[in-house]
């Protein structure tokens, strides 16, 4: 039987600390895979799937169920609320259990093991979620708490940009990743030494790089400010920009693609709407989409 396949949103610490989450309970016996919106499905014939930070639309899902073994589903973005509301919760926590408790049901109730089963919780950040689901009844790391403060737009524990700035500084690496967290636990003070520098630099960049590349576009309908930034800037570009507007948008390009991130203040518009207009999703102050190469916004 081939191994379970992880899909994690991609190019998100969030997604990213999801994984790890997932990796520290089962290890090198699953398989990763980023995740983005719009992204052709992968083969799952006869897989546990597991997707955290991420989903398909529901179209896809239930496609996907016809050749899964079986599928678990944990998501916080907003875009996901409707495709997963009529899917139901998973009967127990821990990847074991869940797979008992999954296959039980199959033998005494005759539920198809491959119907997904869902937890959706937008209080929670993706990582939150997946640290809850694999390691039930331990507490979550602080490590898993900072990438969560971050991705919820909080900033409620001390020093939480200088300790995200740390973060976004390393690859995403499973290994660094316990590094880190052992680091946060044991010796956060040289962690945000490190950040405030860190931070300070990228507050330059994020300034200088919104004054050399913004202009409008157009996007569901409203002329917006844009500017190309890599995707670690994008939340505090975004945040620069959507000051005084309706919302704000940054992107990056890859082969045959650009990616755009929105961002909005908290009396901005609900952005999840206007990336779900083309294919993306996310919350309602922050979200993505992909476009083809080249685009620059609908026509007037």
């Amino acid at each position: 039987m081939d191994r379970p396949l992880c899909l994690y949103h991609g190019n998100c610490a969030d997604g990213f600390t999801a994984a790890w989450a997932v990796w520290r309970a089962l290890g090198d016996g699953v398989e990763f895979l980023p995740a983005h919106y719009g992204m052709t499905p992968p083969d799952v014939t006869g897989r546990d799937v597991i997707m955290v930070d991420f989903s398909f639309k529901r179209p896809v899902i239930d496609a996907l169920a016809e050749t899964c073994r079986t599928m678990l589903i944990l998501d916080h973005h907003a875009t996901a609320a409707e495709d997963l509301a009529r899917i139901g919760a998973p009967y127990a926590y821990g990847w074991e259990t869940y797979l008992e408790a999954v296959h039980n049901a199959y033998h005494q109730f005759d539920r198809d093991p491959r119907t997904p089963f869902a937890v959706f919780d937008m209080n929670r950040s993706g990582a939150q979620i997946a640290w809850d689901f694999f390691h039930p009844g331990e507490p979550r790391p602080q490590l898993v708490e900072y990438v969560a403060d971050r991705d919820l737009w909080r900033f409620d524990l001390p020093s939480s940009r200088e300790i995200a700035a740390v973060l976004h500084s390393h690859d995403f690496d499973f290994d660094m990743w316990d590094v880190l967290a052992s680091m946060i636990d044991r010796n956060i003070g040289d962690l945000v030494s490190q950040g405030t520098a860190i931070e300070r630099k990228i507050r330059k960049d994020v300034a200088g790089m919104v004054h050399l590349t913004r202009r409008p576009m157009r996007i569901g309908g409203h002329l917006v400010p844009v500017a190309n930034l890599p995707p670690t800037m994008a939340s505090d570009a975004g945040h620069l920009l959507s000051a005084g507007r309706e919302f704000a948008a940054t992107y990056y390009d890859t082969p045959g693609s650009r990616v755009f991130s929105l961002r909005s203040r908290e009396d901005g518009f609900d952005v999840a709407a206007i990336a779900a207009q083309y294919g993306g999703g996310g919350h309602r102050h922050a979200a993505g989409f992909r476009m083809p190469a080249g685009w620059e916004g609908d026509p007037e």
